[in-house]
């Protein structure tokens, strides 16, 4: 029993982009999904969380729904919100989202749709109709005309005519000089809208149409709002034309006389008006003519009405029958087929039901769930037919005539005779094709519990394997084993994401090649694998398997010709020594895993109870730098820039130190590198360019000096396509001129093959902001960055700095450093110094700024701002 047939709900809304999540990651999507989100294919977006690609203004029934992620709900519901592409383009769209069960899941559909408006104008065109003809008795003339008129109706006229005559008689019959108006109710938008007026100027026509039901709003207004007949002999005095009397007016109407018009259930259809151009009331007689003309005119509306219904109603109920996507039949006894939808002809291969006749010949056999065969006369039709009792909701196959199998959901209910309800002369069957429904189910099944790219069970697959093999063991050992690929983001950055991909299909296979079949393989994400292992005696085989995994790994990977070496980091923990519960034994395993990464990578480690106390370090340290974000306990310290031809202070480099509660100020290298690697770097990053530029600016208008700050800016930063535009958002933002910023990068950064790279250099250097290259001498110092990349500034390491003038290999490669620079058009500082005699030599070399303990070591904003305010006092003092 299928309680959604999501598959079905897909193809309803083929028009929109649609996407399925489990667990609140994508593992489908159509086409126009994929294309809404800019990418080639599934794979390039399976397994993306939706967090990555919804953004929400404020909190909303989807977005509460998604965090929750596992709420099935009874209906769809839409918001709107934005969508951000995988090319970082950002659109307005309207999410709709349904949810269906999945095994033990909720999976969600989100159909996505890009927001347009598209007004509709419409327009409404009345023809006029002349009248006039000589009146004879009154009482005579009016029977004669309302005959006419009944005779118009049997006769199935249209509506419309018939009004246009019903106005024309009227004004031929009182002979008043009225003119004869019908506004008909549109219950829809509960106003009037005009039906017939002959007699009328056409301009006047527009001005009556779509008449607002309120008091003062034309007489036929009140009067359908009262239910009551309104006379007003004087059109310019009357309240109930206080708001538009000037519309009748300009047109040289005085008075108006507006009936309800009723039905026999005193149901409001609208109005009879007869507008004058005198100022005057109706007769006795005239107003019985009025009142006689309204209940020919509600016959006449009520008649078209309950024909339309009826036409409507046959057409739906034939178009929804023939339109089901269920198939429906009506069946005798013995299993005649009487009738049946084009849906069942099509769901059970029928091409003509007079030359298949008894069910049983469109079909070989039927059958249950659990494969058993149903025999003739226990069917669900035949079970109905003797004891005339429904049956809802049946899961049943069925092997058609050409073999092929079909699953149904079938609803049978009784038809009784008409005479006795007892008796059952027919049932009526109801089926839907849950064919591919069930495919679809098994399909994503497995793509909920796999790997998309190799295949392989998932996260989710393995922590149901843990969970169970912890379940059921007693005496028996489990291992869990975490890999890890060293080096890996090298593959990707040369050879790009294709060929790192097929490098990863390729280690799958290598890896199924050394467990054995009781084991079990998964890929957590990225180029993190884990094993499983049950059913084994000691830690020897363990060490043998890790032993045959390094070796495998060891042979070189061949991608378009070739040849890349990877090793492999592995950790190893066992229950119920390192843990008793799944997520502790891969906490435990990623633990030795990190350890083996920090020996040295490719060989295996297994988890200790250091291991375990540093675990809890790295929880605890990163459960804290999170709440140092939210809770703003970073500060920023400055170090002096100085000047060596003037001894002036140029600029300064700003430094994050992290004030923890109770801990006191910690040093950057204990946090920045754990940063880094838990992904929090950007985010501080991004916290401490906003923080150092507000500064520089109070301190450049404080002090009316020329000065620079330096900002560190780590690779991942870097690579942010978005950091050109953050960066000019800060500089607007805390009004520092460009020039006045300097970016600090490392080597490191350079090495990386990034194709946007180039862009953001350039972009960066568009703005007017100069960069250094931090630590240079330390690295692989290749004068092909310094021509490839526009750097302005080289930092001399401290490292080189820290042995001069006493090491003549320091002092030879500090000149040569300063004398590249100073050829290829750039600035050099030097960092680390400490002493007169640094200072003296870097001054000699010809370096243009020095940073160190020698004049300041960072300090304090407070301490700073002091520093600037006595260097000023200082020069001012020199200059006396």
């Amino acid at each position: 029993m299928y309680s959604v047939n999501w598959q079905m709900l897909l193809e309803q809304h083929a028009q929109d982009a649609v996407i399925v999540l489990i667990d609140g990651t994508i593992v489908h999507a159509n086409q126009l999904g994929i294309n809404l989100l800019s990418a080639k294919n599934l794979n390039e977006i399976a397994g993306l969380r939706w967090t990555a690609f919804l953004e929400f203004s404020h909190p909303n029934q989807v977005k509460t729904h998604l965090q929750a992620g596992s709420s099935l709900l009874p209906n769809a519901i839409a918001e709107f919100c934005q969508l951000k592409t995988r090319q970082s383009q950002v659109l307005d769209v309207e999410v709709r989202l349904h949810s269906f069960p999945v095994l033990r899941n909720t999976a969600y559909i989100l159909r996505l749709r890009n927001l347009q408006t598209q007004p509709i104008a419409k327009s409404f065109h009345v023809q006029r109709s002349a009248a006039g003809a000589p009146q004879n008795s009154l009482s005579h003339e009016a029977l004669h005309h309302e005959k006419e008129i009944l005779e118009m109706i049997a006769l199935d006229n249209p509506l419309t005519q018939i009004l246009q005559d019903v106005c024309d008689r009227m004004e031929r019959l009182l002979d008043n000089g009225s003119m004869c108006t019908i506004m008909l109710f549109d219950q829809e938008s509960q106003k009037l809208r005009l039906a017939a007026a002959p007699s009328m100027e056409a301009e006047f026509h527009n001005e009556m149409d779509h008449i607002e039901i309120a008091m003062g709003n034309w007489s036929c207004g009140v009067a359908i709002q009262s239910a009551k007949i309104k006379i007003v002999d004087n059109i310019e005095t009357s309240e109930l034309w206080q708001f538009h009397r000037h519309i009748p007016l300009q047109y040289g109407m005085r008075s108006c006389w507006s009936v309800p018009i009723k039905t026999a259930f005193n149901a409001l259809l609208g109005t009879v008006d007869l507008y004058h151009r005198n100022q005057r009331r109706p007769s006795d007689d005239e107003q019985t003519l009025i009142m006689d003309a309204m209940h020919v005119i509600a016959l006449a509306i009520d008649k078209k009405n309950m024909e339309h219904s009826l036409a409507t109603s046959e057409d739906r109920y034939r178009s929804v029958v023939n339109n089901l996507t269920e198939g429906i039949m009506v069946i005798a006894p013995g299993g005649k087929i009487l009738t049946c939808n084009p849906s069942a002809q099509r769901i059970l291969k029928i091409q003509d039901i007079d030359t298949t006749g008894r069910r049983h010949r469109y079909f070989k056999r039927i059958f249950r769930d659990d494969g058993s065969e149903i025999q003739i006369g226990d069917d669900p039709a035949s079970m109905v037919l003797k004891n005339g009792e429904a049956i809802s909701n049946l899961s049943i196959g069925m092997q058609l005539h050409d073999n092929a199998t079909v699953w149904l959901l079938v609803n049978v209910q009784p038809i009784h005779h008409a005479r006795s309800s007892s008796k059952t002369e027919a049932v009526l069957i109801s089926f839907t094709d849950t064919t591919e429904v069930r495919e679809t189910e098994r399909q994503l099944q497995y793509i909920a519990t796999h790997d998309a790219l190799t295949g392989l069970p998932n996260r989710h697959q393995l922590q149901q394997r843990l969970a169970n093999a912890l379940a059921h063991t007693y005496e028996q050992k489990v291992a869990v084993i975490f890999l890890d690929l060293d080096h890996f983001k090298n593959v990707n950055d040369t050879a790009g994401h294709a060929a790192g991909d097929g490098l990863l299909c390729d280690v799958a296979k290598r890896l199924s090649s050394c467990i054995r079949a009781t084991d079990m393989l998964a890929r957590l994400g990225g180029d993190e694998f884990v094993i499983v292992v049950e059913e084994f005696d000691t830690a020897q085989h363990l060490k043998e398997l890790a032993d045959r995994i390094l070796t495998k790994m060891r042979e070189p990977f061949v991608i378009d010709q070739h040849q890349y070496h990877l090793g492999t980091s592995i950790g190893i923990s066992v229950f119920p020594h390192d843990g008793t519960d799944g997520p502790t034994l891969l906490r435990c395993a990623d633990s030795a895993m990190y350890l083996a990464k920090e020996l040295g990578r490719n060989n295996y480690q297994f988890f200790t109870s250091d291991l375990m106390i540093r675990a809890q370090h790295r929880y605890t340290l990163e459960r804290n730098l999170r709440r140092a974000l939210v809770d703003d306990e970073f500060l920023l310290y400055y170090q002096a820039k100085l000047n060596l031809i003037d001894g002036s202070i140029v600029g300064a480099e700003a430094l994050i130190r992290w004030q923890m509660p109770d801990m006191g100020l910690i040093a950057p290298n204990e946090f920045i590198p754990f940063a880094e690697e838990i992904g929090l770097i950007v985010p501080m990053g991004r916290w401490v360019l906003t923080k150092a530029c507000e500064q520089a600016q109070k301190w450049r208008q404080e002090f009316e000096i020329d000065f620079k700050i330096s900002v560190n800016i780590s690779p991942k930063q870097f690579q942010d396509p978005k950091l050109p535009q953050f960066i000019l958002e800060v500089l607007l933002a805390s009004g520092l001129p460009a020039h006045a910023l300097q970016l600090e990068i490392t080597e490191g950064l350079l090495m990386v093959e990034a194709e946007h790279l180039s862009l953001v250099f350039d972009a960066i250097k568009t703005l007017g902001i100069s960069i250094s290259l931090d630590d240079f001498g330390t690295g692989f110092s290749s004068l092909s960055y310094l021509q490839r990349f526009p750097i302005d500034n080289l930092k001399i390491d401290r490292s080189f700095i820290r042995e001069i003038p006493e090491n003549q290999d320091s002092v030879v490669l500090t000149k040569a450093i300063i004398a590249m620079s100073s050829a290829l058009g750039m600035s050099v500082t030097a960092e680390g110094v400490e002493n007169i005699e640094q200072m003296d030599f870097l001054k000699d070399a010809g370096c243009d700024e020095v940073q160190g303990f020698y004049f300041s070591k960072p300090i304090s904003v407070e301490q700073f701002t002091q520093l600037l305010s006595q260097h000023r006092h200082k020069a001012n003092s020199d200059m006396k």
